[in-house]
């Protein structure tokens, strides 16, 4: 069975032959071989990248030995972000956060370090003034980018 670190190696390998501006955000290998490679950048993914990248991991995988079905694609705006960089890409947008305590926070990202995010929040009441908040990264549970179609 083809296994979720052989296609992450293989993956690096690609991106650092192919001299590539992404990384990779994730990787799912399910049970029936359907093999999920989602590529991100600091700036954009290019369908190019994509390409080159599936074109490099099915030349080193034998179809003869294991069937597979391999899909690379840019990490998707609904998904949960899941590295420090993911936040500083995104200054200036809402985001969504769940913290470990099943706290709901939702406020615009201001600034983001390698271990924590600060977030812009509405104060509760109309007059006060908006309040900064400091979230560390080990205490996200889930944050994703909030989708506004202003």
């Amino acid at each position: 069975m083809i296994n979720k670190e052989q296609i992450e190696k293989l993956v690096e390998a690609a991106i650092k032959e192919l001299n590539a501006a992404v990384y990779v955000a994730d990787v799912l290998v399910k049970s029936d071989n359907r093999i999920y490679v989602f590529l991100d950048s600091d700036e954009h993914v290019h369908i190019e990248d994509c390409i080159t990248v599936s074109k490099y991991v099915e030349s080193k995988l034998d179809r003869e030995t294991e069937d597979f079905e391999l899909n690379v694609s840019s990490y998707g705006a609904t998904q949960p972000l899941k590295f420090s960089r993911q936040y500083i890409k995104n200054i200036g947008r809402m985001l969504e956060v769940v913290k470990s305590d099943d706290t709901e926070i939702t406020g615009e990202i201001i600034a983001a370090a390698p271990s924590e995010v600060t977030l812009k929040v509405a104060a509760k009441k109309k007059k006060e003034e908006p309040i900064q908040m400091v979230i560390p990264y080990n205490e996200i549970k889930e944050a994703k980018i909030k989708i506004s179609f202003k």
